[in-house]
């Protein structure tokens, strides 16, 4: 009987073991999947970053061509009311 007592101790703790090392698997397979989502957000987000940088020189461009082009429209109004000045007896 004390043969059978130390065979069930040992198969009691290569179980124990045998879930020990099953959890550390998924641990390691889950910590490596973080890792790799965790690089992907964050090649995400600095290319997202990069591409917000180019809309907002963008919108700049596009502002400062909005106020050329009112400074012309303003400039070809001016000319016209002054031409229409000088036409007016």
């Amino acid at each position: 009987m004390a043969d059978d007592t130390r065979f069930d101790d040992i198969y009691d703790r290569l179980n124990e073991l045998t879930l020990d090392v099953t959890n550390l698997k998924i641990q390691a397979g889950t910590i490596g999947t973080s890792q790799m989502a965790i690089s992907q957000l964050l090649t995400l987000t600095t290319g997202l970053a990069s591409d917000m940088r180019q809309v907002k020189a963008d919108i700049r461009e596009l502002k400062a061509s909005s106020r050329n082009t009112e400074a012309s429209v303003n400039e070809i109004l001016r000319l016209l009311r002054e031409k229409n000045q000088d036409e007016q007896p």
